[in-house]
């Protein structure tokens, strides 16, 4: 099982109320990728400028992690992003996008990985990512995540892709925007009856809803005492999510309702730590565990 991974690796200056970080490893390919390799083995598929710290590119070299498809385009800048986050840790206002390499050089799809498995489309212009989806042979299960750029910029374009894809990842204000509807739950039915096959809204520290033609599912968040950091948190939990079912035999309701839990649980980790730095000490034997413990708080038993 090989899970094609795409979007966008970065450098990133972020600031906490409580901490902050400049020139970090960044990007939703990133964040995606790393937490994918948890489960299952990778291809990265992103471009970087020349400017692109060696020390950053070693970090990404793990053994799960196919770094073949991060061309290097030369005379070009990486991708870089600024933000400071308020006390309550989900609002944040961004000082720039410097979008570079990441816009301007799409990598294609390398002939030799057009078997992959799964595909963990990260934010990325949805016309490519249509074309990556086409590349693939026979992908057992795909998923397209996006930001308000796209959605502002390219709606029937990304309306188009996502309906293509098996699952696709939005937040609150992403998902009322695109279905133009104020309750997640109305805005999740709508693109399903519009043609999307699942959607999963990211509800940040409160978890996350599924929506599809045959289930309606809510996990909470995992409750955490110390959050550090949650930025690349919902492309670390679509990554942990598709990775996971990219490892089971059957793509059933009951197994994606666990990946929504996996999914969370790496999510969980991933805001422990600034940028993906925790996401790069994370070992399988920690997701599970806690995956263990995040089971018994939500298990309860019905009388009668």
């Amino acid at each position: 099982m090989t899970m094609l991974v795409s979007g966008w690796v970065a450098i990133d200056d972020i600031e906490t109320p409580f901490t902050s970080v400049t020139d970090s490893l960044g990007g939703s390919a990133t964040c995606a990728a790393l937490a994918g390799s948890l489960f299952t083995d990778v291809r990265l598929l992103a471009a970087v400028g020349e400017d692109f710290p060696d020390e950053m590119r070693r970090k990404l070299e793990r053994p799960r992690i196919d770094l073949a498809g991060l061309q290097t385009i030369k005379g070009g800048k990486t991708s870089r992003w600024g933000a400071r986050y308020s006390y309550d840790m989900n609002s944040r206002e961004t000082w720039y996008p410097e979008l570079g390499v990441s816009i301007d050089h799409l990598p294609p799809l390398l002939p030799e990985w057009d078997d992959c498995t799964a595909a963990c489309l990260a934010a990325g212009h949805p016309v490519y990512q249509g074309e990556l989806l086409s590349g693939l042979r026979a992908p057992r299960v795909t998923l397209v995540d996006t930001i308000k750029m796209f959605i502002d910029e390219t709606p029937e374009e990304l309306r188009q892709t996502i309906r293509r894809a098996d699952f696709v990842t939005l937040n609150e204000s992403e998902v009322r925007e695109l279905a133009q509807m104020p309750s997640i739950a109305r805005a999740g039915r709508d693109l399903v009856s519009n043609g999307v096959k699942g959607v999963i809204v990211k509800l940040g520290e409160y978890g996350a809803a599924f929506v599809s033609g045959e289930d309606y599912f809510v996990a909470p968040g995992y409750p955490l005492e110390d959050v550090v950091d949650p930025t690349g948190a919902g492309d670390s939990f679509a990554g942990g999510f598709l990775g996971y079912l990219d490892t089971v035999p059957e793509i059933t309701r009951r197994e994606i309702r666990r990946a929504i839990i996996y999914g969370s649980t790496v999510a969980s980790f991933s805001v422990e730590g600034l940028g993906p730095s925790r996401l790069l000490t994370l070992t399988r034997e920690e997701v599970d565990g806690r995956y263990r413990q995040f089971r018994e708080l939500t298990h309860f038993e019905v009388d009668g």
